[in-house]
């Protein structure tokens, strides 16, 4: 059957028959149908068939022509390469006659026979070299496509590029044209087909008003694949598109062609690429050439030679920077400066990962120098550029694999090429990059002393730029380097009485500096310079070795000691570094860092009060990683800090809970295997304060505990008792511990999923329902509010399940008012609106108090019962919309009513990054003892003990 339509399909493609007259009908059908039956043919027929198929490919367009593609691809995927090689290599002659413009031919047949051609060059690789015959004459065939700017040209472009990427071997290919006559016939076949993809490529774009996208992602694909060789091969393009770059406005149109040339850059180097389109400038006519290759340059410039910025752009930035300084008039010396600045930006450019560092470095390091002592403009550059290179030596040098690097320029292009050379960075193996380093450390301690003397003398916002060239020179130089500049300095501003050993100095608080006698200018300079000192400290700390840090610390301290001095902020954030940094020497020096943190008053001064907490914060995550008794009780000490700031004012409060959340976010990342353990000995150690006899103490305690569910509702899952300690102190006398206690029920109502609450839902409705008949303090508000959460997340059935018989006409009530009945909520704030209308002192006390609770509430009142239906549906709107405001216990903000039954999750919340938990503060109306403006208490202080040890510790505990 297939042979007889096989030879009617060969007479209908000779007599070049229409598809009008419907003879082909049946041998399209047969054709289709073969292309399903192919799999399940034996070996022998799929020969015979692709045998007679090949055949039917003309060169002209035909009624049969999609069919036999198919047909062709389908057989393809199923033969062996050494069954068929003739016949392959007869049917990629057949494809590549098709592929020629015409217009008769649908573009889509283009296309296809495109990616036969496509399969046949893989079907073949390593059986011979077919694509340096096939590749040349079928890009020329299809290259009038690229042009065309029609869909099909990116499909074309699309195939071109696979063909490319996995036919096109660089390092075959020769890197200068002297070398041809060098190489083998077989190697000079490869350059001829290569030389001849590069002539059609150039030929179509001189064609172009403006080359299209589709050729230009065949250009950079191309330049990335031959790497150094595009050189030789592809110059010529280089020139055309440097032509286009020219005089293109479009900055949609001329992005592309930038990127191309980008390319040509990474690929090339900026040498060749330099020498080819050369920047030049004219002193007579005061122009520069080709200034538009500049920003190219600094963005594509990857494994360049120093060298090369050193003799060619640094005498010609100079240059321009003299004829600038020479011009008076405005828009002429504008230009001028503006090709300066953007000759000197490209020195950080010429320092990603360059080749000759260890020839260079010496001479790159005078022009630092001169860079920070002669132009103050320059030093953002200066900084950069020894930044890109340290840490680019140091990257190259801890890792043979070089994915990092590659996957940073290939983001570089928006075409996203699937792989490419970059020989330069090719050869920057790891050994190399050792010596490069051992050549920066060996000119690093001469540069650590003068960027620090710049330092010294520049203003704050250059010091911050400084601060980073300062902190790579110090990760060069080495601890010993940096302590003998320390030292030196410390001679040099005349503060040698300020002690630098820590371990000979004891924690005097009443110590008093000798220079206090002095006059009033003096004692600031001395600040002023025991400041700068202290940001000094702050840059060195992280790589400062033992000796080091215990001068950097006895420095600190002497700065903490002095309560006259103003530079406690800087003191207290150099010491957080030293902290985070170095674990092991903050436990050995743990009582003297408590001693003088405690002593530290941070009333006045917020930045100071920051400074504080971050240091208890690092402290607090190593001593709960040590886990050794001694250490643990003395976490107590810093817990007692931060929950007396969670009383206070509020940037007070607020800090505190960063500090919470930061501890709880760090020991949950954690690589240790204990992070769960570590996670957990926090939660168990607030829940320590529970047991406290004072009443603002254990509010503040559920307070830590609401923030820290919120911000890992499941965990709180694993910790033993939580949940029943806090629901226990629902019935507390004290009202503040009752609404901080209200509060995290419903944080964690909200925060926890329908299935947590199954188990939970009991001893919560247990703990509430009581609380419903009161409606003082809008105890009984919010219990409708949590009730209702309960609802929406676990279905009404299942609620009233557990709900004792005395409260289940509440819980109904509660489920009406869900769907539209409001009567229990009139009830639930009807009694504090009467009051609030008839006693003004009331209400002011009431809104006071719902600011001691952590409890926030809505400060609009539910309409009486005579309201219209709109009033009520705002009213349910307020009541579904005032789920607490500003604080943790409040973060279940907007929550969307749902059906009965309906599982409810988070995603209606306002997210944890804008959410600012404690607004409000906590104060009963029975304890109104301010809490000094920002400061811990020491009164307040005074009477925490180590909940751990307090015998009314475990008697709550066995409570719960």
């Amino acid at each position: 059957m297939f042979e007889k339509h096989i030879s009617l399909a060969q007479s209908l493609i000779s007599s070049n028959s229409d598809i009008s007259e419907g003879k082909d009908t049946d041998a399209a059908h047969m054709l289709g149908a073969m292309v399903t039956l192919v799999p399940y043919l034996s070996k022998k027929a799929r020969k015979k068939v692709f045998s007679d198929a090949y055949q039917l490919l003309s060169p002209c367009f035909t009624p049969l022509t999609r069919h036999v593609l198919r047909l062709l691809a389908t057989l393809l995927g199923h033969l062996k390469a050494e069954t068929v090689e003739s016949e392959v290599e007869s049917l990629v002659s057949s494809v590549v006659a098709y592929l020629p413009y015409n217009e008769k031919k649908p573009d889509d047949t283009i296309v296809a026979a495109l990616h036969l051609m496509k399969s046949c060059l893989d079907k073949l690789v390593g059986c011979s070299k077919l694509w340096v015959e096939v590749l040349p004459t079928a890009f020329e065939a299809v290259s009038g496509y690229l042009i065309l700017g029609r869909k099909c040209s990116d499909d074309v472009a699309k195939v071109v590029q696979d063909c490319i990427d996995s036919h096109i071997d660089h390092s075959v290919f020769v890197t200068n044209e002297s070398q041809l006559s060098e190489c083998d016939a077989e190697d000079l076949s490869d350059q001829a087909a290569m030389k001849s993809i590069c002539l059609t490529i150039n030929s179509r774009l001189h064609t172009c008003a403006y080359p299209p996208d589709s050729i230009l992602t065949v250009v950079l694909v191309l330049f990335l694949k031959l790497g150094e060789s595009s050189f030789v091969f592809m110059k010529d393009i280089l020139l055309t598109l440097a032509q286009f770059a020219m005089k293109m406005d479009k900055e949609s149109q001329l992005k592309s062609v930038q990127e191309c040339i980008g390319a040509a850059v990474v690929a090339m180097g900026p040498d060749k690429v330099l020498s080819l389109v050369p920047i030049a400038f004219d002193e007579d006519r005061l122009t520069c050439s080709n200034s538009w290759l500049l920003p190219i340059l600094d963005k594509y410039t990857y494994g360049a030679s120093l060298q090369l910025f050193l003799e060619h752009i640094v005498p010609l930035a100079k240059s321009v920077q003299n004829a600038s300084d020479r011009v008076k008039k405005g828009r002429k010396r504008k230009d001028l400066q503006s090709w300066t600045d953007q000759l000197w930006n490209l020195l950080p450019s010429f320092c990603r990962y360059p080749v000759d560092v260890h020839h260079s470095f010496g001479s790159l390091s005078k022009l630092l120098v001169e860079i920070l002592k002669c132009d103050e403009c320059l030093y953002k550059s200066a900084v950069k550029a020894l930044q890109q290179l340290v840490d680019g030596t140091r990257r190259l040098s801890s890792s043979s694999q070089n994915v990092e690097i590659y996957m940073e320029l290939s983001a570089l292009f928006s075409s996203k090429p699937i792989s490419f050379k970059c020989p330069r960075l090719e050869r920057c193996s790891k050994k190399q990059a050792c010596k490069d380093l051992k050549v920066l450390a060996s000119h690093s301690a001469n540069l650590l002393c003068t960027f620090a003397d710049y330092f010294l003398e520049s203003s704050p916002e250059k010091r911050a730029h400084l601060k980073v060239a300062l902190r790579c020179l110090g990760q060069l130089s080495g601890s010993t380097n940096i302590c003998e500049l320390f030292v030196s300095l410390v001679k040099r501003f005349d503060l040698e009485d300020t002690q630098l050993e820590s371990d000979s100095q004891e924690c005097k608080t009443g110590e008093v500096d000798r220079k206090d006698e002095e006059s009033t200018d003096t004692t600031d300079e001395l600040n002023n310079r025991r400041s700068l000192l202290l940001d000094l400290i702050s840059t060195f700390a992280e790589v400062a070795g033992e000796d080091l840090l215990d001068k950097l610390f006895g420095f600190i301290k002497s700065c903490l000691l002095n309560s006259s001095m103003p530079c406690h902020s800087k003191a207290l954030l150099a010491l957080s570094i030293i902290m985070k940094e170095h674990d092991e020497y903050s436990m050995a020096h743990l009582d003297e860092i408590l001693l003088l943190l405690h002593g530290i008053k941070p009333a006045l001064d917020k930045t100071v009060l920051e400074s504080q907490l971050l240091c208890y914060q690092h402290l607090l995550v190593h001593m709960i990683k040590v886990d050794e008794e001694n250490t643990s009780r003395k976490a107590f000490l810093i817990l007692n800090e931060l929950i007396v700031a969670l009383k206070s004012k509020k940037e007070s409060r607020k800090l505190a809970y960063d500090v919470l959340l930061a501890v709880s976010a760090n020991l949950r990342s954690s690589e240790s295997n204990s992070a769960d353990s570590n996670l957990q000995r926090l939660f168990t150690m607030v829940m320590g304060y529970l047991s406290t006899p004072s009443p603002h103490i254990v509010s503040g305690a559920i307070a830590a505990l609401s923030l820290l569910i919120y911000s890992d509702a499941n965990f709180c899952m694993e910790v033993p008792n939580l949940i029943q300690s806090v629901l226990v102190l629902l019935q507390h006398k004290a009202i503040e511990v009752t609404k901080a206690a209200l509060g995290f029920v419903k944080v964690l109502v909200t925060s926890l999923q329908p299935e947590k609450l199954l188990n939970l839902q009991a001893d919560i409705m247990s703990g509430i329902l009581p609380l419903s008949s009161c409606t003082k303090h809008h105890f009984k508000w919010k219990v409708v509010l949590i009730v209702e959460i309960l609802i929406r997340k676990c279905g009404f059935d299942a609620i009233n399940l557990v709900t004792p018989d005395k409260y289940k006409d509440f819980v109904k009530s509660v489920e009406e008012g869900r769907k539209g009945n409001h009567n229990l909520v009139d009830g639930a704030e009807s009694e504090p609106k009467e009051h609030e209308q008839h006693d003004p002192k009331r209400r002011k006390r009431v809104d006071s108090n719902a600011e001691t609770g952590q409890e926030g509430t809505s400060s609009r009142r539910p309409p009486s019962k005579s309201s219209s239906a709109g009033q009520k549906q705002a009213k349910d709107s307020r009541f579904k919309k005032g789920a607490g405001k500003g604080n943790p216990h409040n973060a279940a903000k907007n929550i969307q009513g749902k059906a009965s039954g309906d599982t409810g999750d988070r995603t209606n919340f306002k997210s944890k990054s804008k959410w600012q938990p404690g607004k409000r503060g906590d104060k009963s109306p029975g304890n109104n003892k301010k809490t000094r403006g920002g400061a811990f208490s020491k009164t307040q202080n005074s009477g925490i003990r180590a909940p751990g040890h307090s015998p009314s510790f475990k008697k709550r505990k066995r409570t719960a």
